[in-house]
């Protein structure tokens, strides 16, 4: 009697594809990582150049001013010409803007400093969403996904380690250079292992190119597409629904950037190397969910997508609600709802919105859709953030002074959730070798089905 040989299921970080994943995922970390210092060290740079409230704000978003243009343009240049080469002009850019903090003494200097490093860091999202929707289609993509995603946020559970120390003993302009040095095995890393196919990646094996044109399904990835196939794609309704939902989704963790730390260190007068060692321990929630949600998607609700792009925002909605109720309470768990439960929204719905445009458009298509979603979901972000520094009610005492913040970010978390119950249902294929289910195209179905 004899039994099938066991089907080996195919795992995210083996062989050529694991190291290009790798690369992305270590760039991914020193980019956000940067992003993620500023706002952690406002109490020190706002302190040391005699910033107000409304300049702290307006100097935050000034970077996502820069940041907002660049997120469509470099989704389409992606698309164009190459996500690898995006990602190098990213990387680049952002490891000289780091070091020229250095350089900043005034407002004006480090609003335009801002500004710029936006720009560079706008080169990162949609190409990144790129590769991975070429190299890991189906279930795999929503795996990859996810840790990709929890890539960006392991940033912010790192940041109060090595940014707090280094701003409190030594100097906060020191912690910028020690990034800036980061940037440059990054670098290498991504000319090294990435590529915008796998045909191009040197070294790939035939056996693991043809790996990864079956999990496609038949598909053919091209290269490249023509600007009006690009364009052809947001003439579907469901891919406009969804992209006013990613607008609005997660844009409200933009506010606890800068007002996260303020409340803490400069509110509440918390040690900042209390801060930096609490802090990592609240962060490493959303990070850890984040390495299990592409599992998740393509093992309950039938593989559906919509599901989590609902209870993403819900849970940031209830987050925020809770920091506006605890406000009075510890701050340990004040700040576990804000940085840590509402932040939740990041993994469920950016780990899984890249699984809903692979399925209802082509693969190739990705770097433009999520180019567009994520420069409207900053967009918003850079106008609430500019005007949050005005809801500060300094007539009560404590965290209760950004109380306002928290409400406008809970109800535009709700508000997402509307368009996301418009869109088209999209299933993820089970296209992972092993899985025991059935097999499933990646389909759409009528929201009202």
């Amino acid at each position: 009697m004899s039994f099938p040989a066991p089907v080996t299921r195919p795992k995210l970080f083996t062989g050529k594809r694991g190291l290009m994943l790798a690369s992305i995922l270590i760039v991914n970390f020193v980019v956000w990582l940067d992003s993620a210092k500023f706002s952690l060290l406002n109490p020190f740079w706002s302190t040391d150049l005699h910033l107000s409230p409304s300049q702290i704000s307006s100097v935050t978003a000034s970077y996502l001013l820069g940041y907002f243009p660049l997120l469509l343009l470099a989704g389409i240049l992606a698309d164009r010409l190459g996500a690898k080469q995006m990602l190098i002009i990213c990387i680049s850019g952002v490891t000289v803007l780091s070091a020229t903090m250095a350089f900043v003494h005034t407002y004006n200097e480090m609003w335009w400093r801002n500004l710029i490093f936006g720009v560079f860091f706008g080169f990162s999202w949609a190409p990144s969403q790129r590769l991975l929707s070429v190299w890991f289609p189906g279930a795999l993509g929503a795996r990859a996904t996810s840790t990709w995603m929890s890539s960006t946020l392991i940033a912010g559970v790192l940041a109060p380690a090595i940014a707090l120390p280094l701003a409190n003993h030594l100097s906060w302009r020191d912690a910028f250079i020690v990034v800036a040095a980061l940037g440059v095995p990054a670098l290498v890393m991504l000319v090294l292992f990435t590529a915008n196919k796998p045909e191009k990646l040197r070294g790939i094996t035939p056996e693991e190119i043809a790996s990864i044109h079956a999990e496609h399904r038949g598909v053919e990835v091209r290269d490249k597409l023509s600007f009006r196939e690009l364009l052809g794609a947001l003439k579907n309704r469901s891919i406009l629904t969804m992209i006013i939902a990613t607008a609005l989704a997660t844009t409200p963790t933009w506010l606890s950037g800068p007002w996260l730390p303020y409340g803490l260190i400069t509110l509440d007068k918390v040690n900042p190397d209390t801060v930096a060692w609490v802090s990592p321990l609240i962060a490493i929630v959303p990070v850890l969910f984040g390495l299990i949600n592409g599992t998740l998607v393509s093992r309950f609700f039938g593989g559906r997508t919509r599901p989590w792009l609902v209870l993403g925002p819900a849970c940031g909605a209830v987050g925020f609600l809770m920091g506006v109720l605890l406000h009075d309470s510890t701050w340990v768990l004040w700040g576990f709802f804000i940085g840590a439960f509402a932040f939740l929204c990041d993994p469920m719905f950016w780990g899984t919105v890249n699984s809903y445009w692979s399925g209802i458009a082509r693969p190739e298509v990705t770097g433009t859709l999520n180019g567009a979603s994520a420069a409207m979901q900053v967009a918003v972000g850079w106008v609430i953030t500019d005007q949050s520094g005005k809801w500060i009610d300094t007539s009560v005492s404590g965290r209760g002074q950004l109380d306002t913040i928290w409400i406008v970010g809970a109800i535009l978390f709700a508000v997402s959730i509307i368009p996301v119950l418009l869109s088209k249902e999209v299933r993820v294929h089970q296209a992972v070798a092993g899985d025991l289910e059935p097999t499933l195209p990646a389909r759409t179905t009528d929201p009202v089905s």
